[in-house]
């Protein structure tokens, strides 16, 4: 019986590395996968900010036209 747990135990060692290999595989794997999910969020982010930017520059230059219509007016 003794005989049996030592090659047991050999091969738990023998496989550990292996082991550990797939653990980190796995690991990195799920970093890579939170690290695209929050780029993509960003990136969503960064387009819906621009989308508002662009609305506020249009609303600007409408407010800005209008003006120049009433000074053009008043002359």
């Amino acid at each position: 019986m003794s005989s049996m747990s030592i090659s047991i135990f050999s091969a738990f060692f023998a496989l550990l590395p292996l082991i550990v290999l797939v653990i980190i595989f796995v690991f990195v794997i799920s970093v890579i996968r939170r690290m695209e999910r929050r780029a993509e969020e960003r990136l969503t982010l960064d387009k819906e900010t621009a989308h508002l930017q662009q609305l506020q520059i249009q609303e600007i230059n409408n407010r800005l036209t209008n003006i120049e219509n009433i000074l053009k007016q008043i002359d």
